[in-house]
């Protein structure tokens, strides 16, 4: 795997790694954090980092795309915090996942503690890369001179925070409009540029649809979903809630 970041346009080239049948593979999962309390982990997270150890052992995988909510309730305190070793290091150990890069995004539980100390935990973990709130990806697609775009938001800075509980209870809005609006600007500027990209993705913290507990984030469907139809985007990936959903949105 060859990884490049130029910092000034936060665009990181990823290179499939050989010897899985020459295709771009990668997992993702969200809403995977643990608990606040000792053992720090859940019995499910344990069972999901065996099932994607097997999985990337037998498919492959060039990266781990984690959606958010990467450590419950308040996120972690600082860089040095003992749950980037108890919530993820120490869990996700089987042998398929050595050497694979994680590309994070912060959640709502994420923000409600640090995430900066997210951010700077990537100068401390040689797989944890979360170079900025929101990034790109600019994937290779072995075999062929196409490439893919896959574009890291925050849907939290976008939208505004909620605390997770509440049926139906959605975000309030963002904290710091400015920053939202640089955010917006800066996805607008990335997807024109993405144009000419066989696939592009999207992928954000909060759902823009959902039938589960959250149901849709209507800032989603005000700011973002307009904007994936408008450039064709191949498909957005989300968490928040806590299942598996699959939508064609064709309307």
């Amino acid at each position: 795997l060859t990884v490049t970041t130029t910092v000034t346009t936060t665009v990181t080239t990823v290179t499939p790694r050989a010897g899985h049948g020459g295709a771009l593979t990668f997992l993702a999962l969200g809403d995977w954090g643990g608990l606040p309390d000792p053992p720090f982990v859940t019995p499910r997270e344990v069972a999901t980092a065996a099932a994607m150890g097997h999985t990337a052992t037998e498919l492959g995988s060039d990266f781990v795309l984690a959606l958010g909510d990467n450590f419950y309730y308040e996120g972690v305190r600082d860089e040095w915090d003992p749950r980037f070793q108890d919530t993820f290091e120490r869990v996700f150990v089987s042998p398929g996942l050595r050497g694979v890069p994680w590309y994070v995004m912060a959640g709502n539980h994420d923000h409600a503690g640090n995430v900066t100390a997210q951010l700077r935990y990537s100068h401390h973990s040689p797989r944890w890369h979360f170079p900025h709130p929101y990034y790109s990806l600019r994937l290779h697609i072995p075999g062929s001179n196409s490439s893919a775009r896959l574009l890291v938001l925050d849907t939290v800075l976008l939208c505004g925070h909620t605390d997770d509980f509440g049926v139906g209870d959605d975000p309030g809005g963002p904290r710091d409009a400015a920053a939202a609006s640089a955010h917006l600007a800066w996805l607008r500027a990335q997807l024109e540029a993405a144009e000419g990209a066989r696939y592009v993705l999207v992928a954000g913290h909060y759902p823009v649809w959902s039938v589960a507990k959250h149901g849709p984030t209507p800032c989603l469907l005000r700011l973002l979903r307009p904007l994936l139809r408008r450039h064709r985007v191949t498909a957005y990936l989300c968490g928040h809630d806590h299942n598996l959903q699959v939508r064609g949105d064709r309307d």
